[in-house]
């Protein structure tokens, strides 16, 4: 399978060339492999330190600094027979859209072991993929609008998208073990992707129909989550326990990964679509897009009534400290849309200091409803 370092690089390319795909989500770094990057690098980073199969791919997008030297280690290293490097573009102008289309068929060519473009068969296939991804991000979507309706709660919307990565990988639970789940090889067809499709939506319809009836309790104040990626659910659960509804994440699990559609109607340009498609999807903290992100995030408050958003940065992480500055004054400017920043590793919403703060945040927010009811 391949491991999909960042939320641009796209599914549907290793899916076309028969290969299962999931994006990097991990429980926190091994200790066994402590000592390969320094301390003070942020704990997704570093949790992709580790020694992978040796039929595994790595795909390392160009994210940032602590990236880069997790592609370095995992070559020097040899902890991966394969790691590829993809150069994400930090714009989304036509020059940037053009060289991305270039870069995704280069990773197609690389997975294919081809050293020409890929061919017409790949081409159809990839679109095929694309109609798939498609198709699947509707789901999370429809996933996603129970949340910010409170018809679900936002750890289960996680819970949700991480599930439906997990069987884009392949991934078989003990209770999965007698069933006929679909295999990609290179030989797939519509079939594949069609049962792909309706063992994720049998999975959401279950874990919807299961999950326990929210709070109907008014006194909630709703709140979205903001960041560069969240690197476990702790941070919601603590939230949602606290008395604050999350009525939108955003982040790069599960938003950013499948809160978006591909264009199919250019079916001769199916790289240059991917290109764009990714690119132009709500941005995170790595592009040089400030201002797109502040009115973002101020219209995602807007469409479903957030009073305050908590920004969470996992620890070391240079870019969402720099971004973080820039939402909470951008979001002031435009209402005074109250902002909590919080640090931390993976567990964080399981510490105290998380707890205490998140309290007081739901307290102040409170205070203001009162004070907005007496004007």
């Amino acid at each position: 399978m391949i491991h999909l370092a960042c939320s641009y690089i796209p599914y549907e390319i290793p899916l076309a060339a028969g290969i299962p795909a999931a994006r990097g989500v991990f429980e926190g770094p091994l200790p066994s492999m402590e000592g390969y990057l320094p301390r003070d690098f942020c704990a997704y980073a570093r949790a992709f330190i580790r020694k992978y199969k040796d039929d595994d791919v790595v795909a390392i997008a160009e994210s940032c600094d602590a990236m880069r030297r997790v592609y370095d280690v995992l070559r020097y290293w040899n902890l991966a027979h394969t790691v590829y490097f993809v150069d994400v573009p930090r714009t989304h102008d036509p020059d940037a859209i053009s060289f991305y289309a270039h870069e995704l068929e280069s990773l197609a060519s690389r997975l294919l072991r081809s050293e020409s473009s890929p061919c017409q068969e790949f081409s159809e296939k990839l679109m095929l993929a694309i109609n798939c991804m498609n198709q699947i991000r509707k789901e999370l979507s429809n996933v996603f609008r129970l949340v910010s309706e409170r018809q679900l709660s936002a750890v289960k919307g996680i819970e949700i998208a991480v599930n439906v990565n997990q069987i884009l990988a392949g991934f078989r639970s003990a209770q999965d073990s007698s069933e006929a789940v679909p295999c990609l090889t290179q030989d797939f067809g519509p079939g594949v992707f069609d049962a792909l499709i309706e063992r994720i939506k049998a999975m959401v319809s279950q874990t919807v129909s299961e999950s326990a009836p929210l709070s109907q309790d008014r006194g909630r104040i709703p709140v979205g989550v903001s960041g560069t990626c969240l690197l476990d659910s702790s941070l919601i659960e603590c939230v949602e326990n606290v008395g604050l509804d999350v009525v939108f994440i955003d982040s790069c699990l599960p938003s950013r990964t499948f809160d978006f559609v591909v264009d199919t109607s250019a079916t001769s340009l199916p790289f240059r679509a991917l290109a764009e498609a990714y690119l132009n999807k709500a941005p995170c903290p790595r592009m040089f897009q400030g201002t797109e992100r502040i009115q973002h995030l101020h219209k995602l408050a807007l469409d479903h009534g957030a009073e305050g958003l908590i920004y969470f940065a996992p620890k070391f992480c240079d870019q969402a400290y720099y971004d973080f500055i820039e939402i909470k004054h951008g979001l002031k400017a435009k209402g005074s849309l109250p902002v909590l920043l919080l640090e931390g590793q993976y567990g964080s919403g399981k510490t105290g200091q998380v707890l205490t703060r998140v309290e007081a945040f739901r307290e102040m927010l409170e205070g203001a409803q009162i004070l907005k009811a007496g004007k």
